[in-house]
């Protein structure tokens, strides 16, 4: 059962994300190209680890690794609030700051879903959580978690309790926002070369958008 929300989702935002401290009908009315917003999250912890989740077996995707997010609902308050309900939801953490969107190009993934064949446009942001010390999972979504650096993004491996833990993502366009993420971060705090240093010789190289 997914973690319940004791008490209101309450955070901060950069100014930039402005437009999307709204409510999804407003939203899709300014943008009728859309048929639904869905949204993910970057939280990395103190160590500039991010996490990543697996999915369940029994559901869509068994197996692959994402990071928390879902559909944004008409009953958020926000598309904001939308992506503080996932994250606790999926992973019992709660949001405190949304700084940034966070994605190739403009920041809009846009897919049609595989069920009802609508047109979906996925925003992600890194957030800041209040504590990042224990991560609770919906066993109806999720059955495992990682806190994971670039390198291991970019190898699809690490060391976990002296065994090797593979994984692999839900999708390219995943993979891409995640690696805009650490490159962001990583350039914030120690500037363009220490990126191109990190991620040269690996099969990706500068093109890391290349595979969306």
């Amino acid at each position: 059962m997914a973690p319940q929300l004791s008490s209101p989702l309450s955070f901060t935002h950069s100014l930039s994300l402005s437009e999307f401290a709204t409510p999804l009908k407003e939203y899709l009315d300014q943008h009728p190209e859309y048929d639904g917003i869905a949204g993910g999250a970057l939280v990395f912890d103190s160590q500039n680890r991010l996490l990543i989740m697996q999915r369940a077996a029994h559901d869509s995707m068994p197996n692959l690794w994402e990071i928390p997010g879902g559909a944004i609902d008409i009953t958020d308050d926000s598309i904001l609030h939308g992506i503080g309900r996932e994250v606790f939801e999926e992973a019992g953490l709660r949001v405190s700051a949304l700084s940034r969107l966070i994605g190739p190009g403009d920041g809009h993934a846009v897919f049609i879903s595989s069920t009802k064949k609508l047109k979906i446009c996925k925003f992600t942001f890194e957030v800041e959580v209040e504590s990042t010390d224990v991560v609770t999972l919906d066993p109806n979504e999720h059955q495992d978690y990682l806190w994971v650096t670039v390198e291991d993004c970019l190898n699809h491996r690490l060391e976990r309790d002296g065994a090797v833990v593979e994984f692999k993502f839900t999708r390219p366009a995943q993979e891409a926002t995640i690696l805009e993420g650490f490159r962001l971060r990583m350039e914030a705090e120690s500037g363009v070369d220490q990126w191109r240093k990190t991620i040269n010789g690996h099969e990706k190289g500068d093109n890391i958008y290349d595979f969306l």
